[in-house]
């Protein structure tokens, strides 16, 4: 019993504590207390604030947020399920770890759980599973808060996993497996990371079927290609409580292309789905960039930022630029380098860049060996669906395919920023450099065979090597922006020189500029330079141990171990290029602070009313700071509303008042000219929540109903089209007693009272949602209707009257049963697969 114990189970738990241990040295902060400085959780809290205040009130969060763009669904950001879930089993997974430590481990485990099914053996499988989870894609995001997306990363490779399970016919452990971790990669509610792991999963099916058909042995393809369907449906039923309201917003989100207007034809328009510019427009990876994946800084790495205050870059103390400020201007050393660091390292085409994705050198290598080297199937979908990402990831730089498959992939125009596709490489090529490595741990080949291999795989890398090579000696190390900084750098010094500059010292600025510039292009030279040493050196150590075990000279027990220190060190040292030390910052520094025009409008309870803040240098749409303290007419959200886009676009980005006033704008935030310091200022003008028109016009269609908003007096006339002509009724009869008052909004339930001699029509300063918000009037339900293109209307009849809106729907309803009753099917299998499993490990005990 102890010889099986030691064989079977102990290195999986010395995986593991190998696994805790990296992910406890990597993010040692986080242990002591303190969290990153994550850009985007700071936007998600501002998002998310009201429903944590909300729930601390009532005990429950809103299905409704009033704090972005005039109000949206809160279950986009902020939502919590039925009792009975799946998610106490990441909890589990994550053994209690802290932001970002726990994500790290639980990409490593699942990794591990793809190897296992692959028939890796153990140290091998650490090796790849560290190449996979500290990948610098994921330091990279993790770092600006894409901890969601770090979520979905982490359960890819145990979805695959599952899948091969089953296709090895071990249908228990298969079948849970994937039930759990494409549930809670669902969960994660990341649904681009989902569709990438998606196309795996059928590029890995296909391969399969097209494998077993040529086996002859077609009839064993149905079996595990049910279980593993209904595996995956019952992993989304698990969070269909998130995923069917989702699914209907999606709808009339810019994502659903839902907007009425007619706008100019364009060959980047996608119907039902995002602007292809849009889409395009941020991480479409340079065709040579592709490199990256094997010498980091190949296109200079990053864009300089911020981070805990202190502005971070890719360029040392040590620079040519920095030496060249020194001789040109006199500027001190310490200061020199400072402003090299506001310079870009990075010189590919993409507006901005957070940081390479890097896949280890040593990995690629491996990757390039087992192309030649591995005969497994396995082998084909791993270089098919990496070649289909790295195409996908070109975006528009490949524009006649990408753009093509925007439009004819299903689903695939709901999504933006194409280099995320990486993912899927990042995955691939640690998985085919471990049975690259497991092939040649077997034994199984005589070592002149694999000498044969080998060699072929050292040409293949050594003319990339070369390629590259000849790539340092060549490029130029500029860009288009390149031209714009050598003005910029021309113009200081002539602001300097004064307006009546001479032509000499004109000719000097511009030298200036030139040198400068020059002296950058060098840098960035350098910093490649660097990097590709450092990655054919190492390529060269990790090929000399593989070359000296074929040659006998080492053993495995040394070359295994060796490597897997190797390639560990080789991606963690980059990934703190990206995450480390600096990025961390005390918990209490990470609050957002009021400024004194929050405070200031925080002081007026005459509520309702709505915040415009235009001092956020991020700018008032993409920026969610407001909304933590107030509920704004502005925000960030990646998948707004198409109603709210456009009212964005044609009214308030114009600045049109009665636009701002019909949304009940009270507040406008602004920079005082004199200390840049943003103050409040009082709009008398707001309409109010609520008010009685004194007559409806009608107009065609959208296009006419928008047009209007620009001249007609919203607070007399609502503006609704014809199609919504028998929910608006006829004119309401003018009482100049009549009266409209708002009583009370609590997200979900908001309610008003009426008293009118006469029929009257209500407009509310409320955004327009068809899915889920009804009506009522004295508790009996009331039709309403869109009125001035975003707000909602309906008619009153005279009297005195009670009017409710209630957000109530129905998929959240539906949503929550489908989730309890997969919950309920999840852990009944998981018993049993538990069961199954304990009589598998008893049956192999006896035999030993």
């Amino acid at each position: 019993m102890n010889a099986f114990f030691q064989k079977k189970v102990v290195p999986h738990f010395a995986a593991i504590a190998v696994f805790l241990l990296v992910s406890v040295l990597f993010c040692i902060p986080a242990l002591q207390g303190m969290v990153l400085d994550q850009h985007d959780t700071a936007g998600w809290r501002g998002m998310a604030q009201q429903s944590f205040e909300f729930k601390e009130k009532y005990g429950h969060f809103p299905l409704w947020s009033n704090s972005m763009f005039g109000g949206m669904p809160a279950y986009t950001f902020a939502m919590e399920g039925p009792a009975l879930h799946i998610g106490y089993i990441q909890e589990i997974l994550m053994l209690g770890l802290p932001v970002p430590a726990g994500y790290f481990f639980l990409a490593c485990v699942c990794f591990y759980i793809l190897c296992m099914s692959l028939g890796i053996r153990p140290t091998i499988a650490v090796l790849a599973s560290i190449a996979y989870a500290y990948s610098t894609y994921n330091p990279i995001i993790l770092s600006v808060g894409h901890n969601t997306k770090m979520l979905a990363i982490s359960y890819a490779p145990a979805v695959i996993g599952g899948a091969i399970l089953l296709f090895n016919k071990k249908y228990w452990s298969g079948a849970i497996t994937t039930i759990i971790a494409f549930g809670l990669m669902v969960a994660s509610q990341h649904l681009q990371i989902v569709y990438y792991t998606l196309i795996i999963l059928g590029i890995l099916c296909l391969v399969f079927i097209i494998r077993s058909i040529k086996a002859k042995s077609g009839a064993a393809l149905v079996k595990p290609l049910i279980i593993l369907v209904a595996s995956t449906l019952i992993g989304f039923a698990n969070y269909a409580v998130s995923m069917l309201p989702l699914q209907e917003y999606a709808k009339e989100t810019m994502r659903g292309g839902a907007s009425e207007l007619t706008k100019p034809n364009s060959a980047t328009k996608t119907k039902g789905g995002l602007d292809k510019d849009y889409a395009f427009l941020y991480g479409s990876y340079g065709i040579g960039e592709s490199f990256t994946i094997m010498v980091p800084r190949l296109y200079g790495g990053s864009v300089p930022t911020v981070v805990n205050n202190e502005l971070k870059s890719e360029f040392g103390e040590n620079t040519k630029t920095a030496e060249k400020l020194s001789e040109l201007t006199g500027m001190g050393e310490e200061q020199a380098n400072q402003f090299v660091k506001q310079l870009p390292a990075y010189w590919g085409n993409q507006p901005s860049h957070a940081g390479p994705v890097y896949l280890g050198a040593i990995i690629v290598f491996l990757f390039i060996f087992g192309c030649f080297y591995v005969d497994s199937w396995h082998k084909w979908w791993i270089i098919i669906a990496s070649a289909i990402a790295f195409v996908l990831s070109w975006g528009k730089n490949l524009e006649t395919v990408n753009y093509f498959l925007f439009d004819a992939l299903p689903f695939y125009n709901k999504f933006r920023a194409p280099a995320m596709s990486l993912v899927i490489p990042q995955l691939a090529f640690p998985t085919l450099a471990a049975l690259a490595l497991e092939r040649l741990a077997s034994g199984k080949d005589e070592n002149k065979h694999v000498l044969a291999i080998f060699k072929k795989s050292l040409i293949a890398t050594g003319i990339i090597a070369a390629g590259m090579l000849f790539f340092y000696i060549s490029s130029d190390f500029s860009n288009e922006n390149d031209k714009g900084l050598k003005q910029n750098l021309s113009g200081m010094m002539l602001q300097q020189a004064g307006a009546n500059a001479s032509p000499q010292v004109q000719q000097q600025a511009e030298s200036f500029g030139s040198s400068i510039v020059k002296a950058l292009q060098d840098d960035r030279r350098s910093l490649f330079g660097s990097d590709l040493f450092r990655s054919l050196l190492l390529i060269a150590l990790g090929a000399g141990l593989i070359w000296f075990l074929l040659m006998q000279k080492l053993k495995l027990n040394i070359v295994l171990p060796a490597l897997l220190l190797l390639s560990s060190f080789d991606i963690l040292s980059v990934g703190t290029r990206y995450l480390n030390s600096n990025n961390f910052i005390e918990k209490s520094d990470f609050e957002t602070q009021p400024t004194q025009a929050d405070l200031q409008i925080k002081q007026d309870s005459n509520l309702p009313f709505r915040v415009f803040d235009q001092a956020d240098q991020q700018g008032p749409f993409n920026s969610s700071r407001a909304s933590f303290f107030h509920n704004s007419v502005g925000g960030y959200s990646p998948a707004k509303l198409e109603l709210y886009q456009d009212f964005i676009e044609y009214q308030l980005s114009k600045g049109n008042m009665q636009a701002f006033n019909m949304m009940n704008t009270r507040y406008f935030i602004v920079s005082n000219p004199s200390n840049n310091q943003p103050v409040a200022q009082l709009n008398p003008e707001a309409f109010g929540p609520c008010w009685l028109a004194r007559s409806i016009k009608y107009v065609p269609n959208a296009d006419a109903e928008m047009a209007a908003l620009d001249s007609m007096p919203l607070k007399e006339v609502a503006i609704v089209q014809e199609k919504f002509k028998s929910i608006a009724g006829e004119q309401p009869v003018y009482d100049s007693t009549a009266t409209i008052t708002w009583l009370e909004n609590k997200n979900d339930l908001i309610r008003y009272k009426t008293s009118a001699l006469s029929p009257q029509f209500a407009v509310f300063s409320e955004v327009y949602y068809k899915q889920g918000w009804n009506a009522y009037i004295n508790g009996s339900k009331a039709d309403f209707c869109k009125v001035n293109y975003i707000l909602r209307g309906m008619k009153i009849p005279a009297g005195q009257n009670e009017v409710e809106f209630r957000f109530e729907p129905q998929s959240y309803k539906t949503g929550s049963m489908i989730t309890m009753g997969a919950a309920a099917v999840t852990y009944l299998l998981l018993l049993l697969a538990a069961f199954v499993g304990w009589k598998n490990y008893s049956r192999l005990k006896n035999k030993v």
